[in-house]
């Protein structure tokens, strides 16, 4: 049995999904069209930033309250669920990446290359989002049956 508030989870959940839709409505439109939509680009920039860290407070509330862990910082939290057999390794791997780009966004947006983030949505990051969100949620409801 699960010791996470599903609740608190639910509500993670329902910020990441409401961010991972606006990303997804972002990366549907044309490159140039999102290049020069200046609404476009930030919006992608905190929907991103968004859905890593409420997923991440998941990852967080998962160690500490099933597994009695700690993790310092968002990527380690995503291994640990794969060290813990909570999600696949490969899911743990790509949203540790997500994470990093989560720190570029955060902590150097003077650098961000909005392209290059834009690409990252596109090519994967969107489905990395939602396959940890399955993994999570089959974790919980084999748990809590």
């Amino acid at each position: 049995m699960t010791k996470v508030d599903k609740q608190i989870v639910e509500e993670f959940l329902k910020e990441a999904l409401e961010a991972i839709d606006e990303i997804e409505s972002i990366v549907n439109t044309e490159e140039s069209t999102f290049i020069r939509d200046r609404r476009a680009r930030f919006s992608l920039r905190y929907s991103i930033v968004l859905a890593v860290e409420a997923l991440a407070d998941i990852a967080v509330a998962i160690l500490e309250k099933d597994f009695n862990q700690v993790a310092e910082t968002y990527r380690e939290a995503f291994i640990k669920l794969a060290e813990n057999t909570v999600i696949n390794l490969s899911t743990a791997r790509e949203m540790a990446k997500l994470a990093s780009l989560r720190n570029i966004i955060v902590h150097r947006y003077w650098t961000v290359d909005d392209l290059k983030i834009y690409e990252e949505a596109k090519k994967g990051g969107v489905e990395v989002l939602r396959k940890f969100i399955q993994e999570v949620k089959q974790y919980i409801e084999t748990k809590d049956p």
